[in-house]
């Protein structure tokens, strides 16, 4: 009988996790860009002993379900302004990540590499923090990070992980149990945008300025929280900045009719829901000025929701950092649909691609 392996996942649910290739007691795993620039696994048939060990870890061949459980939620903020500016939403993580640092611990998170690209690295300096905020808006590379951090989780230590919910899903899928001293952080994701056609927007700026790219800043907040913009500084002083209803690669990720560079796997994402098996998920609070109009949102609010005795220890011990009120789940979940919904996947992505392959990315987005 043929021995399973991730053969058996169909290209288009992968969500280019690595739990395969970290598992790989041979190293026969590798992840490789595909078509599109997404990374996905191929199989050295040379090394493969066929141990199913892929198969059997691999969180898309495992059934997902919400867990029934309402979260407990609050809007959260933080009261250092300079660190709310400088969050995604209200600064609720850089707190929960120098709380976890104080105490002798690890974080893991997603950073830029110099290419501008962006990996899952370990932290364990309050300075260095500020390399994980903000929203990245492009599939990050996990690499060997889970093998780090079971080597980490060993020493007793606290760890806190934060990435997509199927990061999170191949990290436990990965470890294989639980462990006291993780705390998982996930986030109300969307979905994940192709690192080719991301390079390719920079690369594009970059021959219109006559500039390198020094710095990418999605979500900067010069227009304010509820307007953001993309912001691109360039080694030569210049910046590009664009809010979210003019910059090009926001409108093909947010305002396209079928959103058109996301995975394939985020159009049929199985790890949405509102009770999750994370400890805490984050979000923008969208929407909180109906519920709380005296909170000032200019700068950020966060949305929390809570799933687990671990995930509220970590949010206590982060309380003395932050404002923050009572929520209600329902009082997010109708500005924030990709809690539970789902992209639409059109023609107008395969549409946009063939053209991508020829024109690059302004004149593909021109000729949507």
């Amino acid at each position: 009988m043929e021995i399973k392996s991730i053969r058996q996942t169909p290209h288009d649910m992968c969500t280019g996790c690595a739990a395969c290739m970290n598992c790989c007691p041979v190293d026969a795993i590798k992840m490789l860009p595909d078509s599109e620039g997404f990374l996905c696994p191929e199989i050295d048939e040379t090394k493969c002993v066929h141990c199913g060990k892929c198969a059997e870890i691999c969180p898309v061949l495992k059934e997902h379900k919400d867990t029934g459980k309402e979260p407990e939620c609050y809007a959260a903020w933080s009261k250092d302004e300079d660190i709310r500016f400088n969050s995604t939403s209200g600064g609720v993580f850089t707190h929960l990540a120098s709380t976890v640092i104080e105490q002798g611990g690890t974080v893991v998170g997603a950073r830029y590499r110099e290419d501008h690209l962006v990996e899952h690295a370990l932290i364990r300096k309050s300075e260095d923090i500020e390399q994980l905020r903000q929203s990245k808006y492009v599939q990050s590379e996990i690499g060997f990070v889970y093998r780090e951090i079971k080597q980490e989780l060993k020493y007793g230590k606290p760890l806190l992980f934060a990435g997509t919910p199927c990061q999170c899903a191949g990290l436990k899928a990965y470890l294989g149990k639980d462990y006291e001293n993780l705390f998982l952080c996930d986030f109300i994701c969307r979905g994940v945008n192709s690192p080719l056609v991301y390079l390719s927007y920079l690369r594009e700026l970059e021959e219109r300025y006559g500039s390198k790219v020094k710095r990418v800043w999605f979500k900067n907040k010069t227009f304010g929280w509820n307007n953001f913009a993309t912001k691109i500084i360039f080694e030569d002083g210049q910046e590009y900045i664009a809010d979210r209803e003019t910059d090009p690669f926001m409108l093909g990720y947010i305002k396209s009719k079928t959103t058109l560079y996301m995975r394939d796997s985020c159009y049929q994402c199985r790890f949405k829901g509102i009770g999750r098996t994370t400890d805490i998920t984050l979000a923008d609070f969208w929407g909180v000025e109906k519920q709380y109009p005296d909170i000032d949102t200019k700068n950020g609010v966060s949305a929390v929701m809570i799933h687990s005795e671990k995930g509220k220890k970590a949010f206590v011990d982060s309380q003395c950092h932050l404002d923050f009120v009572e929520a209600n789940v329902y009082d997010i979940v109708p500005y924030n649909r990709c809690i539970i919904d789902n992209a639409v996947l059109g023609g107008e992505r395969n549409h946009f691609f063939k053209l991508f392959v020829s024109d690059g990315f302004f004149n593909s987005l021109q000729e949507e």
